[in-house]
């Protein structure tokens, strides 16, 4: 990009002496300043990491009424009663093609904002060695058509990109309700949709390491606060003596986002591992947050503190 910047004020001074019209120096003005705004390190940085948080959130079916009461503290017992009278009503075999529809839709999706990406990054890569062989003399006119292409085209993929990123998952089109035999349930107030929660990542910060303990902290990616009523699954793995060989494994839920590891062994690898707990609605969420933590050596901590 420093190179791009140093192409920019080159352009400028040739404008400067060249009393013609340009047209690959038009050409290059506009990819300069494509370059400089949506493309440039830290727009791209965003990109990137908008579609790792898509890729690594748990994407969940939702059955919903259109009389839901309003979701207030003191109202959620009766939602949580009428989602279960709902869930137990669903047939099983229509389920199973709802989730399997739902999951092509997510897989599909996240295939094509992968793509979309990196169309976008080559497109970068083709426009900014037009603009450094341009400002090097090295470019003619017989280029100038298919890199205005090249150049509409990354416009387009820019705007697709980052209207998919923010991509409302409204209800699933489905051919046939997932109730037949409803009880006295409105049909017509029930929808299906998907639901996208995001990844569940450990805060490294706040972990802490002892010669037989870790105090695990985690939390859930670009969330403020803490959400209510969720639960956790985590799973512990030592390696015995080294990395290269797994041992004892050991798996334990919670409603919080820290957890006590307690009774381990000193100058000992383990691996941790934290995610929601599976629900009988998810339909896809493959991140899993991992991290390997090294108990402290009980003899060298003992001969630290004595000197």
């Amino acid at each position: 990009m420093d190179e791009i910047n140093m192409a920019c004020t080159s352009l400028e001074d040739c404008g400067a002496h060249n009393t013609q019209i340009d047209p690959l120096q038009d050409l290059g003005n506009e990819i300069l300043q494509l370059l400089c705004t949506r493309l440039n390190d830290d727009c791209i940085m965003t990109m990137q990491e908008g579609l790792r948080l898509m890729q690594r959130s748990s994407y969940y079916l939702e059955i919903q009424g259109d009389d839901l009461p309003p979701t207030a503290d003191e109202q959620q017992q009766t939602v949580h009663s009428y989602n279960s009278t709902v869930w137990s009503l669903v047939d099983q075999q229509r389920l199973r093609r709802a989730m399997t529809l739902a999951k092509t839709q997510v897989k599909l999706h996240l295939t094509f904002l992968g793509l979309l990406f990196e169309e976008i990054i080559r497109g970068s890569q083709e426009l900014e060695a037009f603009v450094l062989n341009y400002n090097r003399g090295l470019v003619d006119s017989d280029i100038a058509a298919p890199t205005q292409e090249r150049l509409h085209q990354t416009h387009q993929y820019l705007n697709a990109f980052e209207s998919r990123l923010n991509w409302k998952l409204g209800p699933l089109d489905l051919q046939n309700q997932l109730i037949h035999n409803t009880g006295g349930l409105p049909i017509q107030l029930l929808s299906v949709s998907l639901a996208k929660k995001m990844p569940v990542i450990f805060n490294r910060f706040e972990t802490r390491t002892t010669s037989n303990n870790v105090h695990l902290c985690w939390e859930v990616a670009c969330e403020q606060s803490q959400e209510l009523n969720q639960e956790f699954e985590i799973h512990v793995k030592s390696f015995h003596p080294t990395i290269a060989e797994y041992c004892q494994f050991t798996k334990s839920t919670c409603k919080s986002y820290n957890i006590e590891v307690n009774n381990l062994i000193p100058d000992r690898y383990y691996k941790f591992s934290v995610k929601r707990v599976d629900s009988v609605n998810l339909v896809y969420g493959l991140w899993v947050d991992t991290l390997i933590l090294k108990t402290l050596d009980i003899s060298k901590s003992e001969q630290a503190v004595s000197n």
